[in-house]
């Protein structure tokens, strides 16, 4: 028996000893990978010394003598902050997932590699100018100076994975710009497949009346044609592989608002800016934000994405900018004719040959796969994905022909003027967005800019590839894109709305746009006053109130107005909803019960007409037939097809009424303090290791969970999936304040830093979800005012 203990003391003090060592092992790590940010320190490739300030949220303003050492400083500072985050983003550009997270990534990583990005930069390398190309060789230096004295020092994500980052290269800060371009033109594939099956379902007549902005002129450009379910099953499921990116929280651009005031409505008397781009929320965010100063040179503020030396959206000493997705239809699916043997393909008679490209796929843990790409001059044929032998579907896409958005940003970071601001935004092709402007001699405007193909027919289709008639034949010309500048009313405003009306321009951009009812909100504010002061701006971009539920919950009134059968439950909810001002409030029930009630509203409508593919049917395409119905335009599949009777479209709204108390209470009870909807609707920043408990325990990887309001159709965005749980939403906030650039005001939904150990990590979330801001401090004596901490960059000394 002594033995016996001896040898279980001897066990649980080797236990106890473990723990204690693997404690002090992941404190190392997490402390060791902290950034320092006061002190000195040497650098090679440095001519002067680069100061570094650092505010209250960790911002860094960068000061530098030459603009070398200027994006020398911002490559290390960068990495510092977002290495991890920056080497993931750089995987997906080139397609090697796998490699660190394992075989679930294979297909992705195919995919990846067809986008052919990397081939794409090495165009854009070679033709970009050398003073713009040198800025981006010295943030490579940067950059790569931390990778090689970071040593055991590397964010913890390195260590938890196994694996060293590889010398960052010029190619992969180009290869984000077109991920980002990726990401973008991504939902059009799905979208495409989805109308072929509309229309096979229910017909081309009544599928018009389900697109979003459709506007149909003349017979199909493609009569008999048609594609079995095995060939829409090749496509859908090679859109199911590339969704996988959004799990690892790299998922960009998906929405947006921004508006521009003139100084006749404003306090000041100048011009102010607002701009909130709505992308995937997640921790590290996808934004940082940074001031770059060379004084009497260049003087830019604004945020900048991690892999790339130039601030995207902010402002300069001269103007303001900001941006908001076209939403423009810029990829395109083709069933091409393929030989047996899978060589060639037909082309306006003749057999063109494919082209073949082996890929060589590491996997964790595994042997490496060998894979084919093939292409047509289309692009990639995206079918094989899927191993189906009988579909041959290729896409087109703009990302990989000629653009230069980092020379764009370059040009942007430097503008003066309308005209410098216009010619920037003529090198966005593969990136398409509405750019709003202001200026601090009281210009404003607002410019499209990106790549709108010219194309025969409807983009929205599915097109034969073996003619070459449906092959694009270029662009709009940059100069032929849409713009406003100075226009009558004082304002310019866009909210991923329809860009123009068919009728007024000939050029197709697009089919799925956002629904009205944010922009609705958004020029109701700006025209509900003669002037408004920095504060209403602040109020307006985190404002609640949903014309959505305005209009939807005013026709359900009229019905349950004339409804005198109502049960307790239901008379309370009519009661609350007849005084609910559509605020959509996290410490109210209203806003909780019109979700489910337009969800359960358009099931009714529409599931018994649709049968199945009511179930692929996205938000965008519900919320766009619920539009309809609101506005009058139609009446279709009001009756239920299940029952004898035949319903009117109040029989509808009561029902759905009905139905949706009833959902509630089986699902949180009949008492409706546990139905606010700031309990049910709540963000959490979720690192994309942070699914693991015991690493989200240790390293502090998630934030949260904080309850909001708003959803998608408010200017206060913040979009859901399964559970409510936010996924979407403004990834930064700003208002540019052009009278007095320091009373400028900004917010981001995480923090500076992507390392959990940072005191800078997520350190503004709870701010952002307050609807809080921070000064944006700009001038060299509010920054230094500002200062929290300081660090300089010294050139090395010759040895």
């Amino acid at each position: 028996m002594k033995t016996i203990k001896i040898i279980l003391y001897s066990l649980l003090s080797l236990l106890v000893i473990l723990i204690i060592a693997g404690l002090i092992f992941v404190n190392s790590i997490s402390i060791g990978s902290r950034p320092v940010y006061e002190g000195e320190l040497e650098m090679s490739r440095l001519e002067a010394d680069v100061e570094v300030i650092r505010d209250e949220r960790g911002m860094p303003h960068i000061y530098a003598e030459n603009e070398p050492d200027l994006y020398t400083a911002v490559g290390y500072i960068m990495a510092q902050e977002r290495l991890w985050q920056m080497d993931l983003i750089r995987r997906a550009t080139t397609g090697e997932l796998s490699e660190i997270f394992g075989e679930d990534y294979i297909q992705t990583d195919l995919f990846l590699r067809s986008l052919r990005m990397t081939e794409k930069s090495k165009m854009v390398i070679s033709k970009t100018d050398p003073e713009i190309l040198e800025s981006m060789k010295c943030f490579v230096n940067g950059v790569n100076h931390y990778i090689s004295q970071a040593g055991k020092k590397l964010p913890p994500e390195f260590r938890i994975l196994g694996y060293r980052p590889d010398p960052w290269t010029i190619e992969n800060t180009a290869n984000i710009i077109g991920y980002m371009g990726w990401d973008l033109a991504s939902g059009n594939l799905s979208n495409d497949v989805f109308m072929y099956k509309l229309i096979k379902h229910i017909g081309l007549e009544a599928a018009i009346n389900m697109i979003p902005y459709y506007n149909y002129t003349g017979d199909p450009v493609y009569p008999g044609f048609e594609l079995t379910d095995d060939q829409l099953a090749a496509v859908s499921g090679f859109a199911l592989a590339v969704d996988k990116i959004k799990e690892l929280g790299i998922s960009p651009f998906c929405g947006s608002n921004n508006w521009a005031v003139s100084g006749e409505k404003t306090e000041t008397g100048s011009p102010v800016l607002s701009n909130d781009m709505h992308l995937g929320l997640s921790s590290p965010g996808i934004w940082i934000q940074m001031h770059q100063v060379v004084p009497g040179k260049l003087n830019v503020t604004g945020v900048i994405v991690p892999g790339e030396p130039f601030i995207v959206a902010g402002h300069n000493e001269n103007i303001a900018w900001g941006m908001t997705n076209l939403m423009v239809d810029d990829v395109d699916l083709y069933l091409e004719k393929i030989n047996d043997d899978k060589t060639k393909y037909m082309l306006d008679g003749e057999w063109q040959d494919i082209k073949t490209v082996k890929e060589i796929i590491e996997v964790k843990k595994e042997n490496s796969v060998e894979m084919e790409l093939k292409y047509t001059h289309h692009g990639p044929v995206i079918s094989a994905f899927r191993d189906i032998n009988d579909a041959d579907i290729s896409m087109r896409w703009s990302g990989n022909d000629m653009s230069n958005e980092g020379a764009a940003v370059y040009l942007l970071n430097r503008a003066k003027n309308w005209d410098d601001f216009k010619l920037a935004l003529s090198n966005f092709n593969s990136i398409s967005q509405n750019f709003v402007y202001a200026d601090i001699i009281g210009n404003i405007g607002m410019q499209t800019g990106g790549g709108v193909p010219l194309r025969e027919g409807h983009g929205a289709f599915i097109q034969p590839g073996d003619n070459s008639k449906y092959d694009w034949e270029g662009y709009v010309p940059h100069d032929k894109l849409p713009y406003s500048f100075n226009p009558e009313n004082g304002f310019v405003s866009s909210a991923n709305n329809k860009t123009v009306f068919p009728d007024k321009y000939p050029y197709y951009i697009g089919t799925y746009f956002s629904m009205p009812y944010r922009i609705n909100r958004i020029r109701e504010m700006l025209n509900e006053q003669e002037s408004y002061s920095i504060d209403d701006f602040k109020r307006m971009i985190t404002d609640r109130h949903s014309d959505y539920a305005k209009k939807l919950t005013g026709l359900l009134l009229e019905v349950l107005h004339k409804t005198d059968d109502l049960n307790d439950l239901e008379r309370k909810i009519y009661d609350n909803l007849s005084v609910w001002d559509f605020d959509m409030s996290p410490d109210l029930f209203t806003p909780t019960f019109f979700e489910f009630f337009r969800d359960t509203l358009a099931e009714m409508l529409l599931e018994d007409d649709m049968g199945e593919i009511y179930n692929i049917f996205s938000g965008k395409i519900r919320d766009y037939y619920l539009l309809m119905i609101i506005t009058g335009e139609h009446q279709l599949y009001i009756d239920d097809k299940n029952t004898e009777e035949v319903e009117t479209l109040e029989d509808i709204l009561l029902s759905s009424f009905r139905r949706t108390a009833v959902r509630l209470k089986d699902k949180y009870t009949i008492d409706t303090s546990k139905w606010l909807w700031g309990d049910l609707h709540c963000f959490t920043a979720q690192h994309p290791l942070g699914t693991v408990g015991i690493l989200d325990k240790f390293f502090g990887l998630n934030v949260g969970s904080f309850r909001v309001g708003g959803s998608n159709h408010t200017v206060s965005t913040y979009s859901y999936g399964a559970n409510f749980e936010i996924d979407h939403g403004a990834s930064e906030r700003h208002v540019y304040n052009t009278a007095a650039w320091d009373e400028s005001y900004t917010v981001i939904p995480t923090g500076i830093s992507g390392v959990p150990s940072s005191e800078f990590y997520c350190s503004q979330t709870e701010t952002y979800c307050n609807d809080g801001f921070y000064r944006d401090h700009f001038s060299r004596e509010a920054v230094e005012e500002a200062a929290l901490y300081n660090f300089i960059l010294k050139p090395a000394e010759s040895k």
